[in-house]
């Protein structure tokens, strides 16, 4: 019975082992040859972007920290090597070893969790070369003049793209005591999965579900279920760009579009001609549009209101990603919006071009 319960402790602690924290704090100590300049080290913790920058010497440089949960971090090479990759980081030692010509080979060594990354990352690459392949007999199709074959396979090939989810779904059932499976299926949920998000977390390891990633999921779960299509909106207050509180519930009774969005966002400025376009043609018959910036400094995000002349009401706490309204409607991509009646009630989300405008010629017309 003894023995049992030694084999059974060990097999706990080993499973909590791959993303334990040492109070000693993480030293990532690389050794990239011909590398020069300087290399900056960000990542998330708590909501706040924090960034260390270190001077690199004949090929070296080391980072100091410590972290409360192992974290991907995102390492830069600059100036001169313009290249960055994503890594796991845990309270404990790690290398960094490469060649500065060569950094898409570069190795990260001593992180039980990046080692499990890794493994997603070689399934992600494979399963894009995959893709690709299909890609490029499309193209030799169409060069050849087989347009129907061309077709069938660039569809066949589209299909495969928006497949890649189901790659990482399958990491995550595959590693679930690993941390790094955490993010993933962060990135995995949408209002479209929620049940099988919800199953996929159930089944995690219990140390896991502990942690805080496990909470910000948990979290997203439950404000995409409360922002659903037919639901009621959910009310905040944020300031306008002279300072002043606007509250979300001040347009009931009115159709509002709360859309978020950010002035480096490329695919919302490309957005913004057509939603001054539906807001100048209904505005008149009750349609308003609510700008929520997900910028984090004000001068960008008011000099884009202006170039790009969007008349409506902007808001913005200036935290970013962990704007407020974004996180209690679910937002992790930018543009998204949320069509809301005058009951309160949500219509649509992610209306864009012609689904917003079909959507408002019907409410309108």
């Amino acid at each position: 019975m003894k023995n049992k319960f030694i084999v059974v402790t060990m097999l706990v602690l080993l499973g909590v082992g791959a993303y334990a924290q040492s109070p000693r704090g993480y030293v990532i100590t690389g050794k990239i040859e011909g590398l020069k300049g300087n290399v900056i080290m960000r990542h998330m913790e708590n909501g706040v972007d924090i960034a260390d920058t270190v001077n690199v010497t004949d090929g070296s440089f080391v980072f100091r920290g410590r972290i409360q949960e192992p974290a991907d971090m995102t390492i830069i090479f600059s100036p001169e090597a313009r290249f960055q990759k994503v890594f796991y980081v845990q309270n404990m030692d790690l290398q960094l070893v490469g060649k500065a010509d060569a950094l898409d080979k570069l190795e990260v060594k001593g992180s039980p969790v990046q080692n499990d990354y890794a493994q997603l990352e070689a399934q992600i690459a494979a399963y894009r070369a995959k893709v690709m392949e299909v890609y490029n007999k499309a193209e030799q199709a169409r060069t050849a003049g087989d347009t129907v074959q061309a077709a069938a396979l660039q569809k066949d090939a589209d299909k495969m793209y928006r497949g890649e989810m189901s790659v990482r779904k399958q990491f995550v059932l595959d590693h679930l005591n690993s941390f790094a499976s955490l993010n993933e299926l962060m990135n995995c949920i949408s209002a479209e999965n929620l049940d099988e998000s919800q199953a996929i977390f159930n089944k995690l390891a219990e140390p896991l579900k502990k942690t805080t990633k496990a909470k910000e999921i948990t979290e997203r779960i439950a404000n995409l279920r409360a922002t659903q299509v037919g639901k009621g909106y959910i009310d905040f207050v944020m300031n306008d760009v002279d300072g002043k509180p606007v509250k979300l519930s001040s347009y009931k009774g009115k159709y509002v579009l709360l859309e978020f969005w950010a002035s480096w966002c490329g695919p919302c400025r490309a957005e913004n001609p057509n939603l001054r376009e539906q807001y100048k043609k209904y505005n008149g018959k009750g349609f308003n549009i609510l700008g929520v910036s997900l910028d984090s400094k004000a001068e960008p995000w008011k000099k884009a209101i202006e170039k790009d002349a969007l008349p409506w009401v902007h808001i913005s706490d200036l935290k970013g990603w962990q704007n407020q309204a974004a996180v209690q409607y679910g937002v992790r991509a930018v543009p998204a919006n949320f069509l809301i009646g005058p009951d309160g009630k949500i219509i649509a989300r992610d209306l864009r071009a012609e689904t917003l405008n079909a959507k408002l010629e019907e409410l309108f017309h």
